[in-house]
């Protein structure tokens, strides 16, 4: 609410945020190694906060698969799985694919404005020749997009269904194993995406993703060795 002189109150942010999305970052970035056991009290004395804010972050980051809490031996940071990542990527084309075949029936004139503003900034980044310095935003974009399909084409469960796979969270942690030709295969396959959903085609919405969903599951799975 803003006062009659003009100003606005000031948002103080909440501590659990704050607490896990430190802890988030830190462990997308490699701050926190994969297979790593953190030292609880000792987080809570360098962060200078309560057991409550640390726990509360570290269970929001155990549903995000980033984190695992081990009965009598400890909080670790999650190692990932070839084949759980390949099993998730899977589990996530069935429900795109199956979303593609219905969703021009029910996208609004709101979720096509939606969509030519995720193309626009992904196709800036991509034009911006520094692919590891734009990957984690590109992939926020990304994980909107995909997201946004499942939202509107889909019922209200899948969208819950379809992020406990992950999926763009465990990439962004093997961003650094993946070349500048693989984002580039990435951007043209979004482009047809795109493309598709400009034509609303149904079948060729269905081509462009699992073409995307096919070749982004095996350029992650070449380059996961290299990140554990």
């Amino acid at each position: 609410m803003t006062t009659p002189d003009g100003l606005s109150p000031v948002a103080v942010p909440n501590l659990n945020d704050v607490v896990y999305h430190l802890l988030r970052e830190r462990i997308l970035t490699r701050g926190f190694v994969p297979g790593e056991r953190l030292d609880l009290d000792d987080l809570a004395t360098r962060l200078q906060i309560s057991r409550t804010p640390l726990k509360d972050a570290l269970n929001r980051l155990t549903v995000e698969g980033l984190i695992e809490i081990q009965p009598r031996r400890g909080t670790f940071v999650t190692k990932p799985d070839a084949q759980k990542l390949d099993e998730a990527y899977k589990i996530r084309s069935a429900y795109e694919l199956y979303v593609a075949l219905c969703i021009f029936k029910y996208l609004t004139a709101e979720d096509y404005r939606f969509f030519e503003d995720i193309h626009q900034q992904m196709d800036e980044l991509a034009r911006s020749g520094d692919w590891q310095k734009v990957a984690p935003e590109y992939l926020s974009l990304d994980q909107q997009l995909h997201e946004r399909f499942v939202l509107r084409g889909g019922p209200p469960r899948m969208l819950h269904l379809f992020q406990q796979t992950n999926v763009h969270t465990y990439v962004r942690l093997i961003v650094p194993c993946l070349s500048e030709r693989d984002f580039e295969m990435t951007h043209f396959e979004h482009e047809q995406i795109f493309a598709a959903l400009a034509s609303q085609a149904p079948d060729r919405l269905n081509a462009a993703l699992l073409n995307h969903l096919e070749g982004a599951r095996l350029r992650v799975g070449k380059a996961f060795n290299c990140s554990t």
